[in-house]
């Protein structure tokens, strides 16, 4: 009986692992694919990107915590909390709006791209980068110069140049532009768009759409 029973419950754990493990297809077909083109770059850059708009974001709670102590606890405010907090959510912004153009996570109307096929799809892509990258270098070297203009005026309680208020606007389309060359240069390179994580919270969305279709 003992004999029994061990044998039918290692046969048991065999036929769980064997349903557990990976179709040897999927497997091969995992091994044979190949990293993006300047997927390393990418990555670094994103990281960059995102510890920069972090450090921001420390700067902005960090200030306005002092700023309500200082102003509640001690009775005297402040008189530059507020043009550095703002400075640090100018230039935030539009360092995170780099990394999320990187991560394809812009609102994006995909009326047309869901209803055609794999050739149009790409085609669409590409223009879609084609778009972006022009549209924000057109912007970059529009705005280059009332930056430089305005760099002679200073902020009223810092004194901090205009330039890097504007500036940072430049900035942020330097580098959305940047990864949309990119991205243009990936899926020309691979023939295919590229492909996206899901995240929960598109997930959920897409759920909530098909439950109410």
């Amino acid at each position: 009986m003992n004999d029994n029973d061990t044998g039918s419950e290692k046969s048991e754990a065999d036929d769980a692992f064997m349903d557990s493990a990976p179709p040897a297809s999927n497997a091969s077909e995992s091994s044979s694919e190949k990293p993006l083109p300047l997927a390393t770059c990418v990555r670094w850059m994103v990281l960059g990107e995102k510890t920069v708009a972090g450090l921001f974001l420390l700067v902005i709670v960090s200030t306005m915590a002092a700023q309500v102590v200082a102003r509640y606890v001690f009775g005297a405010p402040f008189q530059w909390s507020e043009e550095v907090a703002r400075l640090a959510l100018i230039w935030m912004t539009f360092i995170s709006a780099a990394f999320v153009m990187a991560e394809g996570r812009h609102i994006a109307v995909d009326i047309i791209s869901s209803r055609v096929g794999d050739g149009g799809k790409l085609f669409i892509e590409c223009m879609s980068y084609v778009v972006v990258a022009v549209t924000c270098l057109l912007l970059l070297i529009g705005g280059a110069n009332f930056v430089w203009y305005v760099g002679k005026v200073g902020s009223p309680a810092l004194g901090v140049p205009k330039s890097w208020w504007y500036g940072a606007g430049m900035v942020g389309l330097l580098l959305m532009s940047v990864h949309s060359l990119v991205n243009l240069f990936q899926v020309w390179m691979t023939g295919k768009p590229i492909p996206r994580e899901p995240h929960v919270e598109e997930e959920a969305f897409q759920l909530d759409m098909e439950q109410s279709e």
